[in-house]
């Protein structure tokens, strides 16, 4: 392929508001060292460098809240009475299970990972044998700063469950994402644009974030998309975040709920949690903000999950998002499931 020839393959994307990848559902179902590796191999060196660039890019937020969130914890746990010594001791204990690396915090190795992208991109530029290699490097270095940075959250969160209480989890990711909460709310009410929009936005924030979780057991960041009449899905089988806590797979065998980590999971019915016993404590976040606090705020969830759940026997691994095309369809149990009334859907488009 000549230069004249390559493919356009990173575009600035007006639902993220900044460059992302472009292609077909199907294209962006890939994860992106994949796709950089497969352009690679038809000759197309410049799409590839393009392609591992964009990788930081969408790694993006996960830098900005995996750091954040674990000071934010700490101050949530502290401001409900425990002491700070015992924060102390638990906090120890979860760097002798995860590792002072894991401890210090992803912006302490995100250099590293931008150097690792930076060689990649010189290696496919330059046609070199080894571009190959060095796009893998490049995975591989951000499945570790990635890997480390969810054990921590999740490893704190664990600590908020065990001295605040399993009740205070929806309270604590409510003040971790309020930020989020208001620019959900703004953004996607039927009143602030249409739903078509809004459900291109979300469908695009899907495969962008989860290219960045290296979806799937073989962490390349591959989703499944399921097209229906009245919803389209976005399964990771399994997500590489929650996922850490239930799956065999892609945790060398030692998912965080089981020993010797023993992460919480949830015990009780809860409304945050899809009033299911096994939700992991990192993966209720994903019901606050896709389902609880639409139904309140806008009157629809705007993503329903099909979530994961922990059995230390045969855990369900693989998490499913669907993103309806009308949110007049989403079904009763929907919001039942949370404790909210379907009474609160809107009606259909051109209904009366």
């Amino acid at each position: 392929m000549t230069e004249t020839e390559t493919a356009t393959v990173v575009a600035y994307e007006p639902a993220l508001g900044r460059p992302a990848r472009v292609g077909t559902w199907d294209e962006l179902a890939k994860g992106t060292f994949r796709v950089a590796t497969e352009h690679l191999e038809r000759g197309d060196w410049r799409a590839a460098a393009e392609l591992v660039e964009i990788s930081v890019t969408e790694a993006e937020e996960l830098r900005d809240v995996y750091e954040r969130w674990p000071m934010s914890i700490r101050a949530w746990i502290e401001s409900h009475g425990v002491a700070p010594d015992l924060v102390d001791e638990a906090a120890s204990r979860l760097t002798a299970l995860i590792g002072r690396r894991a401890m210090d915090g992803i912006e302490a190795q995100w250099p590293e990972f931008v150097a690792a992208v930076g060689a990649a991109a010189a290696a496919c530029r330059e046609r070199r044998p080894d571009a190959a290699a060095a796009i893998e490097a490049a995975r591989s270095v951000w499945q570790g700063v990635h890997d480390r940075a969810v054990d921590r959250v999740s490893g704190l969160i664990d600590i908020a469950v065990r001295t605040v209480g399993e009740h205070a989890l929806g309270a604590l990711w409510d003040a971790l994402m309020a930020d989020w909460y208001d620019v959900h709310e703004r953004r996607y009410a039927l009143s602030n644009q249409p739903w078509e929009t809004s459900a291109h936005q979300l469908m695009i924030a899907i495969v962008d974030g989860f290219h960045a979780h290296l979806a799937g057991t073989g962490r390349q960041g591959d989703i499944e998309i399921i097209t229906e009449p009245t919803r389209v899905g976005f399964r990771f089988a399994p997500c590489g975040s929650g996922g850490r806590s239930l799956d065999t797979r892609i945790t060398d065998g030692a998912p965080r709920a089981a020993g010797p980590y023993g992460f919480a999971v949830t015990t009780e019915r809860h409304d945050w949690a899809w009033n299911t016993v096994g939700i992991c404590s990192y993966c209720v976040h994903c019901c606050l903000l896709n389902e609880v606090m639409p139904i309140d705020r806008l009157g629809f969830p705007t993503r329903v999950i099909d979530a994961p759940t922990w059995n230390p026997d045969n855990p369900v691994t693989e998490c499913t998002w669907w993103v309806y095309r009308d949110p007049a369809d989403v079904p009763d149990h929907v919001y039942e499931r949370v404790g909210r009334s379907p009474s609160r859907r809107p009606t259909r488009r051109g209904d009366v």
